[in-house]
């Protein structure tokens, strides 16, 4: 009796991630609100691992790839492609 060969095992299979469209807001008054301003490359503001994917509001572009939505709660951030401000989830 012959010996099977042992199956190579497939990689996980990522889930799509889900999009979510930020809430555009006016600019916060100074010292009211937490906003981030990214100035480095690219719009995304902060990676993680999870399935979500949070945008602009106005333009549409990824400003949160892979962070879970509750962990980044009542947070605005200014988008670095068309200067909008998107608040997160409170």
């Amino acid at each position: 009796m012959a010996k099977k060969k042992p199956r190579a095992k497939k990689p996980p299979r990522r889930q799509p991630k889900r999009r979510i469209q930020l809430m555009v807001i006016p600019e916060p008054e100074p010292n009211t609100r937490s906003v981030l301003i990214y100035t480095g490359e690219g719009t995304v503001v902060m990676r993680g691992e999870a399935n979500v994917v949070m945008e602009c509001g106005n333009c549409g572009v990824p400003l949160v790839d892979g962070v879970p939505v509750g962990n980044i709660l009542s947070i605005v951030f200014k988008c670095p492609n068309c200067g909008a401000f998107n608040e997160t989830l409170a």
